[in-house]
C-alpha cells in the first residue's frame, strides 16, 4: 500500500513538472513571451537569419510584373511567410488596425507575426470616401507595424491607408546584408505611382528613411502632380548623427565584416541587429536628398510639409534636417510656407534662425501631471507610436535596450528592472544611475494628432 501511494505521488509530481514545463513552452510560443537567455539569442542569431526555403517565390518582388497594389500586398506577404523564421508565430498584439484588417480579410482574432509586419491596405468601406489615399513608408529596420496607430487617425479622416514594406525588411536582419537602396527607390516609385493612379487626393508620409525616399522621388519630378496635397515626415532622415557614418560603405567592403550591431532580435516588428550594408545604403539615399540645391526647383517646392522632429534625436542630425527644410521652404510660395508645419520636441531657442518665418512651428510644453513628465526626451524611433500601443506603448512588454547589448548586466537591468528611465540614448541619459530604456512611444501623441488634423483641413 505504501509502495502504491509513493508511486502515485511520484507520478503526480512528474506529471505536474511536465505540465509546468509544457505551460512554460507554450508561453514561449508567441512573439511576446520570448524569455530565452538574451546572451544565447545574441550569440546564436536565432532570429537574425532568414529561414531556408526551396520555394522559388522567396526571391525579391518583381515590381515590373505587378498590375495593382493588391497584387503587391499578396506578393510581399508571401515573401514574409517564406523567409521570416517567426512568420506563423502567434502574436497577441491586438491593435485597432489589425482588428479592421482581420474583419476585411477574414483573419483570426489573434494575428501572426506575418500579418503584423506585412504591408496592408486599410480600405474605406464608404464609397463617397474612397477618393482619398495616403501612402506610409517605414524607416530603416522597421516594418509597416510602425504605422498601425497613425493608420487609425488617417482612416477616421476618410483616407484609404496604404503601407509599403521596403525590400530587405519584414523577414530577418540578414536580408539587409545585400539590399541596395535602388531597390528601395523602385518600391517607393511603384507605391507612389499606384497611389496616384488610384486616388484623387493623395498624401505621402514617411518615417526616417521612408521620408528620405519620398523626398528623393519628388525631387526627381519636374512637375508636381496636383493630386499630392501634402507630406507627413516623422524624424526624417537627412544626415546621420554619427559623423563617422559615411565610413560604413567602406567597412562593408571588408570580407566577413558584416554586422555593426548584434542583438537578440526579440522585437518581432523591428530588426535589432544592424548591418554595415544597411548603414551604407541609407547613407546613399541621404546624400542624394541633401545634395546641394537638390530641393530647389523641384516638385517639392509646391507641396506643404508636416514635419515632426526631436532636438535630441540620436540617429539623425535634427539640426541639419531643419536647415535643409528651411532651405526648401524659402523657395516655396508664401501660401505653401504658411501651410507647412513643424512639430518640434526641444528648446525653441535652438531652432535655426528665422525658422518660424518660413513655416508654422509648434513646440509642445510639458507639465508635471502629463505623460511627458515621465520621460527625459523624445527619441528618433518614438514619434509615430501612441502611448496606448500594445507593443511599444506605456503598458507594452517590449523594452528597447539594444544600446546595452555589449554590457550583459546593464542589458538585463534595462529589460527587467522595475524602475527604468525613458528617453533618447544620449550620453547624458546613459550616464544616469538608473538604466535607460529608449523611448518607443510619443508622449505628445494626442497633441500631434490635433495639429495633423489642422494641417489636413488647411491643405485638402
Amino acid at each position: 500500500m505504501f509502495f502504491i501511494t509513493k508511486s502515485i505521488l511520484l507520478f503526480a509530481y512528474l506529471f505536474s513538472t511536465w505540465s509546468f514545463a509544457e505551460s512554460q513552452n507554450k508561453l514561449q510560443d508567441d512573439c511576446v513571451n520570448i524569455k530565452n537567455n538574451y546572451v544565447a539569442l545574441t550569440e546564436s542569431g536565432k532570429y537574425r537569419y532568414t529561414k531556408a526555403s526551396s520555394v522559388n517565390s522567396d526571391r525579391e518582388i518583381d515590381f515590373n510584373k505587378l498590375e495593382n497594389y493588391q497584387q503587391y500586398v499578396t506578393a510581399a506577404t508571401q515573401l514574409i511567410n517564406n523567409k521570416n523564421p517567426r512568420a506563423s508565430m502567434p502574436c497577441p498584439i491586438i491593435t485597432e488596425t489589425y482588428q479592421q484588417l482581420a474583419k476585411q480579410n477574414n483573419w483570426s482574432a489573434t494575428p501572426t507575426v506575418s500579418q503584423l509586419v506585412a504591408p496592408y491596405e486599410l480600405t474605406q468601406t464608404v464609397k463617397s470616401k474612397s477618393s482619398k489615399g495616403i501612402l506610409l513608408i517605414h524607416g530603416l529596420t522597421d516594418s509597416p507595424f510602425s504605422f498601425h496607430d497613425l493608420s487609425q487617425f488617417f482612416y477616421q479622416q476618410g483616407f484609404t491607408v496604404r503601407t509599403l514594406l521596403l525590400p530587405g525588411h519584414g523577414t530577418a536582419p540578414s536580408d539587409l546584408l545585400s539590399v541596395e537602396y535602388s531597390q528601395w527607390q523602385q518600391a517607393t516609385s511603384f507605391a507612389i505611382e499606384q497611389t496616384l493612379n488610384d486616388f484623387d487626393t493623395v498624401y505621402l508620409g514617411g518615417l526616417s528613411t521612408g521620408g528620405a525616399l519620398i523626398f528623393n522621388y519628388l525631387r526627381q519630378q519636374k512637375e508636381v502632380d496636383k493630386k499630392v496635397k501634402g507630406l507627413f515626415l516623422w524624424s526624417p532622415a537627412s544626415k546621420a548623427k554619427n559623423d563617422l557614418a559615411w565610413l560604413a560603405q567602406y567597412v562593408d567592403l571588408i570580407p566577413f565584416v558584416d554586422w555593426l550591431d548584434l542583438d537578440a532580435d526579440i522585437d518581432f516588428a523591428k530588426y535589432e541587429s544592424f548591418t554595415y550594408n544597411a548603414a551604407a545604403q541609407v547613407e546613399g539615399i541621404m546624400s542624394l536628398v541633401a545634395a546641394e540645391k537638390s530641393l530647389v526647383n523641384t516638385a517639392l517646392q509646391h507641396i506643404p510639409l508636416f514635419v515632426v522632429a526631436s532636438e535630441h534625436d540620436e540617429t539623425i542630425d535634427t539640426k541639419y534636417t531643419l536647415e535643409l527644410i528651411q532651405q526648401r521652404q524659402t523657395t516655396s510660395t508664401p501660401e505653401k510656407m504658411k501651410q507647412s508645419v513643424l512639430v518640434y520636441y526641444g528648446n525653441k531657442e535652438n531652432l535655426p534662425e528665422n525658422m518660424t518665418e518660413v513655416m508654422t512651428v509648434i513646440v509642445p510644453e510639458c507639465s508635471p501631471e502629463r505623460l511627458c513628465s515621465e520621460v527625459f526626451d523624445v527619441s528618433h524611433i518614438s514619434t509615430t507610436n501612441s502611448p496606448d500601443n500594445p507593443h511599444y506603448g506605456v503598458q507594452g512588454q517590449y523594452r528597447n535596450c539594444g544600446h546595452y547589448a555589449s554590457d550583459v548586466e546593464s542589458y538585463h537591468a534595462c529589460k527587467h528592472n522595475k524602475q527604468v528611465n525613458k528617453g533618447e540614448v544620449t550620453q547624458i541619459n546613459l550616464l544616469r544611475d538608473i538604466p535607460m530604456q529608449r523611448l518607443t512611444y510619443n508622449p505628445y501623441y494626442e497633441e500631434m494628432l490635433k495639429e495633423m488634423a489642422r494641417f489636413l483641413n488647411v491643405t485638402e
